[in-house]
């Protein structure tokens, strides 16, 4: 990588001036079930008049956006030249005298889903229609993969969800998992689209040992470090039940994942004690979303087994939505991951890293039903 390209450039706008000033951002790209967060500090002191401790105090609402990038001239440039990383607004404005600085912490646009409460029932509409009209609500540009079949079968069977009040990113997050698929804010758009795959193209770490050509170990990062958990190493058997009031029954699914192939042949035969057991009740389910409940739940906690950490120079490249493959450690740790955040920040001083977390279960196990 050339010089160039590691001189990299952040600008902070607030309620859509550029504000100078910033010591410090960062960013937390976490999960899709959450909105991500952001802080920010700036020095009271480099404020301009425009903009100073006392604008700031002023603002009854403020709309934050990131920008960082490379642009060719380091010490010339604008936003064009830059990425947009997030837009939020500001939830907590603290003022701290004694460190003469100013910081502003807040959510992605997801709080505007979250904050909004719905008893809506959208029977007849599909789950990306409910999707893009929840989107254009609140003026965020839908991005849908569309979906078949109305929400209604949903709201039909499960008479909670029917009555009670909940966030519509609740309920977005409920119709996308039902749909097989993620929902997610980026910016001022609105995705819903299929989940990551581990056919996808991955984002690569590679880890080489040290050898007699080169008496130390090379990563293309800064840290890398791996868990596991030998709790989750075990078998892992989950049972959902359910009742469904329309059809007056009860019944169970029960789902496992095995650490060891040996085992997979014999099925039943392995000792209970030897297995985790989890257990769950959903209400009003069909038989089908009884064995889907039961087969996400195996495959979240069988991500949890595994659990991978590191720190790396920052780029625009690596998103919550990519899949990360590590290679070179001649371990188990050799496989892909799903990456729960990605903490990016930002200084004078420091330049621009990124911090990443992220779980999949050993490739050695296997899940079967």
């Amino acid at each position: 990588m050339d010089i160039q390209a590691r001189q990299p450039r952040g600008i902070v706008k607030v309620n859509g001036e550029i504000i100078p000033g910033w010591e410090a951002w960062e960013i937390d790209t976490n999960s899709f079930y959450q909105a991500d967060t952001f802080k920010i500090v700036f020095a009271i002191s480099e404020l301009p008049a425009a903009y100073n401790a006392a604008w700031f105090g002023d603002q009854s609402k403020m709309l934050v956006e990131i920008f960082a990038g490379f642009p060719s001239n380091p010490e010339k440039f604008d936003t064009s030249e830059l990425e947009s990383l997030i837009v939020g607004q500001v939830d907590d404005f603290s003022m701290i005298m004694d460190s003469k600085i100013i910081e502003l912490s807040g959510r992605d646009l997801t709080a505007n889903l979250i904050d909004a409460k719905t008893t809506e029932k959208f029977q007849n509409q599909t789950a990306s229609q409910v999707a893009i009209m929840l989107a254009e609500r609140h003026n965020l540009t839908p991005v849908v993969t569309s979906t078949s079949g109305p929400t209604g079968l949903f709201y039909e069977i499960d008479h909670t969800r029917m009555n009670a009040e909940r966030s519509e990113w609740d309920l977005l997050t409920a119709l996308a998992d039902e749909s097989g698929m993620m929902v997610y804010v980026r910016g001022t758009s609105l995705y819903f689209a299929p989940k990551p795959s581990e056919s996808d193209a991955p984002y690569l770490l590679t880890w080489e040992p040290a050898t007699d050509q080169h008496g130390y170990s090379r990563f293309n990062g800064e840290s890398l470090s791996f868990s596991r958990n030998l709790t989750l190493a075990k078998d892992i058997i989950v049972t959902v039940r359910s009742w469904n009031q329309k059809n007056k029954k009860g019944f169970s699914k029960t789902v496992r994942a095995t650490q060891n192939k040996n085992t997979v042949l014999a099925g039943a035969a392995q000792p209970i004690g030897d297995a985790q057991t989890y257990q769950y009740t959903i209400p009003n389910a069909t038989p089908e979303q009884v064995l889907q409940e039961a087969q996400s739940r195996l495959q979240q906690l069988s991500q949890h087994e595994l659990k991978m950490s590191a720190t790396l120079p920052g780029d625009n490249i690596l998103d919550i939505t990519n899949i990360i493959k590590v290679t070179g450690t001649g371990t188990r740790f050799d496989t892909i991951y799903y990456p729960s955040s990605i903490i990016r920040e930002m200084t004078p001083n420091n330049g621009y890293k990124m911090h990443i977390e992220a779980k999949n279960h050993s490739p050695e196990s296997i899940l079967i039903s």
